[in-house]
């Protein structure tokens, strides 16, 4: 697969949620084809940055030709990308990699830690709009970092906090103890997050293969070129985030050798 760089507009900035930025970008052919899964590689300007950066698509609106990247500001390209002015241009590569599969009966259940909340807006809005039934579980350090419920709309949500500034005072996998067989979920987050899903499922009898994961492994190419984001396969080996996945299903993983790589 070819896919060509592209210059696409910032027209909107803003903070969802305490410490990420929400950039808004115009560019209509990128808006249409990404799928909700999907990432871009983000050319950045500062001093002494050399690779891009990669980000999921939160959310694409075909009619406008917007689409939104959120992130927390972890070094000098992501604070370069935070503090672009609303008229200027950002270079996209993608969309890459695999999406969610989105299709099915099941109700649908997403399980978002800290910043992998990130890639949600957009699949619970195409899970909506596909008439599935859908629970959002949110977690996050403090009720300051997470994002709004109404991003969400046509969803059921709940939360918890660590600190038990709001919802359920603990791991927001907490709460899948309150949901019974027959579930498709879609799970995003730092490994000890994904690691603890996977337990849950294996106590509540709920099979890894109805479970999927959007891998946030560091990417250096996105592109299958540089191997820097290899996570370790069941079936022995490796899988390439930037092209078997980001989103990939949990039975496909080798859980017990998947290290805490998450940079968000």
């Amino acid at each position: 697969m070819i896919v060509a760089a592209a210059q696409a507009e910032v027209v909107e900035r803003s903070t969802p949620m305490s410490g990420a930025t929400e950039l808004v970008v115009h560019h209509p052919p990128s808006a249409s084809a990404v799928q909700p899964g999907q990432f871009f590689q983000l050319a950045v300007g500062a001093p002494h940055t050399i690779l891009r950066r990669p980000y999921s698509a939160a959310w694409a609106d075909p009619i406008s030709g917007r689409l939104g990247f959120i992130f927390n500001v972890v070094g000098a390209g992501s604070a370069w990308l935070a503090n672009l002015p609303e008229g200027h241009d950002v270079d996209l590569l993608g969309p890459l990699g695999r999406g969610f599969e989105l299709d099915g009966r099941d109700p649908a259940i997403v399980v978002a830690g800290g910043l992998g909340v990130a890639v949600f807006p957009g699949v619970v809005r195409a899970l909506v709009a596909r008439g599935r039934r859908v629970t959002v579980l949110l977690g996050a350090r403090s009720v300051a970092q997470l994002m709004r419920s109404d991003r969400f709309a046509g969803a059921e949500v709940k939360v918890a906090t660590d600190d038990g500034s709001a919802g359920h005072h603990g791991s927001v996998v907490d709460l899948l103890l309150d949901q019974v067989g027959g579930l498709d979920i879609f799970g995003c987050g730092p490994t000890p997050m994904l690691q603890a899903l996977m337990r849950a499922a294996r106590r509540l009898d709920i099979p890894l293969s109805s479970i999927q994961v959007a891998l946030e492994t560091p990417m250096g190419c996105g592109i299958g070129t540089c191997l820097g984001c290899a996570a370790p396969g069941r079936a022995g080996g490796y899988l390439l985030t930037c092209q078997d996945g980001p989103c990939l299903r949990a039975d496909r993983i080798d859980w017990d050798h998947m290290t805490d790589a998450f940079h968000g």
